[in-house]
């Protein structure tokens, strides 16, 4: 049994060229992400290597063997790259530029060696420029995108798959008297390791469309600017608490916070100033809550807090101490010159036995907030039954 070495060769350069169809596609949707263009990029020089070494017949040996083999190198290369770029935002490994170098050199050196023994040699490289594919994979990515799995496997086949052509091309010289020589050898590794680089580079492609719709999820969660979760989120978070504390017979506290005077802060300090403002408040008022608190913008300089499991007292005191750490926050303008920010806070609690909707525990929460800029602002002051509010004296 043979396998036709040019019908193979066919059938992979129409993979391909299907494969940086498709990436083609998928750039024109996502100029952003670079690693789609390195992997297209990738592709194309495989397409072209493959193309040179089948075009033998049509230009001069020497140049369908080093054209061909270097294309190839340089392809795999920019699969390693897309990966990096990918998994840990950052370029592949200095020593892969060094090494496609030492692939030029080299397959230049080998021009005059018997086909077989070149096969092995350069099957062994071709081998060697993939395993930081898989072990990049195997340490930054086997937890992220599911379709990176398949990457990590695809690419590790084809390393044994070509381990194998090399052993097979130095120990069974016979069969590769020319690179179209039909032989099952030849032809059966040859097969399967390109073949896998196909199947990695569709799910390369699956990877990252799951990492745009990870990220688009986020993006619809989060407020872009603070990092704390947007006003929707928040107010489904915040029925979804209501209906927990209830069922749970626990007690939970809801706080709208504003910041004092931030219209005058951006006006006479710039938005710019303003941001980093609100950037600075958030990341101070995150680093005093649980990991069961939620934070989140409700628009503008307007933030809400919920509070599982925590009572009016208890929200109070934590309250205080987040106002006096803004108080003590130490933000400068384009200038260098400080800028003072304070926040005002009002608290709404209720019990579990409460049936209180969300919509009027956040107007209770927003009256008392009402009141403590009505004081003075740079207070903390609770909703009572009455309508009124409880303020907790500042220091």
């Amino acid at each position: 049994m043979t396998l036709h070495i040019p019908t193979l060769m066919l059938a992979l350069l129409l993979g391909f060229l299907l494969l940086t169809l498709e990436l083609g596609i998928s750039h024109q949707r996502l100029r952003s992400r670079p690693e789609l263009r390195s992997w297209s990029a990738g592709s194309w020089a495989l397409l072209l290597g493959f193309a040179a070494l089948a075009a033998r017949s049509a230009i001069p040996l020497w140049l369908s063997i080093v054209a061909g083999n270097v294309l190839i190198c340089v392809g795999q290369a920019l699969y390693v790259h897309a990966l990096y770029r990918l998994l840990t935002d950052g370029p592949a490994p200095r020593w892969i530029a060094v090494a496609l170098v030492l692939s030029l050199l080299g397959t230049v050196a080998m021009l005059d060696w018997p086909l077989n023994q070149r096969t092995a040699v350069l099957s062994m490289v071709f081998a060697l420029f993939l395993c930081p594919a898989v072990l990049v994979i195997l340490r930054h990515g086997w937890h992220a995108e599911r379709s990176l799995r398949t990457v990590a496997a695809t690419f590790a086949l084809a390393v044994a798959a070509l381990a194998l052509r090399a052993v097979h091309g130095w120990t069974h010289p016979a069969d590769y008297g020319d690179v179209l020589q039909a032989s099952l050898g030849q032809g059966l590794t040859f097969l399967v390791a390109y073949m896998c680089l196909m199947g990695a580079g569709f799910g390369f492609v699956l990877a990252v469309f799951e990492r745009v719709a990870s990220q688009l999820e986020t993006l619809a969660r989060l407020d872009g600017m603070t990092g704390c979760l947007n006003r929707s989120t928040t107010d489904s978070l915040l029925a979804h608490e209501l209906q927990r504390s209830r069922r749970a017979g626990a007690p939970m506290s809801f706080v709208l916070l504003d910041l004092d005077h931030f219209k005058q802060i951006n006006d006479l300090h710039g938005h710019g100033t303003g941001d980093a403002v609100l950037k600075q408040f958030a990341k101070t008022v995150r680093g005093g809550l649980r990991d069961s608190d939620v934070f989140g913008r409700m628009g503008g300089e307007e933030f809400g807090l919920i509070l599982p499991g925590t009572d009016e007292p208890g929200a109070q005191q934590l309250m205080e101490g987040i106002r006096r750490t803004v108080q003590e926050m130490r933000v400068v303008n384009s200038k260098g010159l400080p800028v003072r920010v304070t926040v005002s806070a009002g608290i709404a609690g209720v019990q579990a036995s409460d049936e209180v909707h969300p919509e009027r525990l956040y107007g209770r929460a927003d009256r008392a907030l009402y009141v403590a800029k009505r004081n003075g602002r740079n207070r903390v002051e609770r909703y009572v039954s009455d309508g009124s509010a409880t303020m907790v004296p500042t220091a």
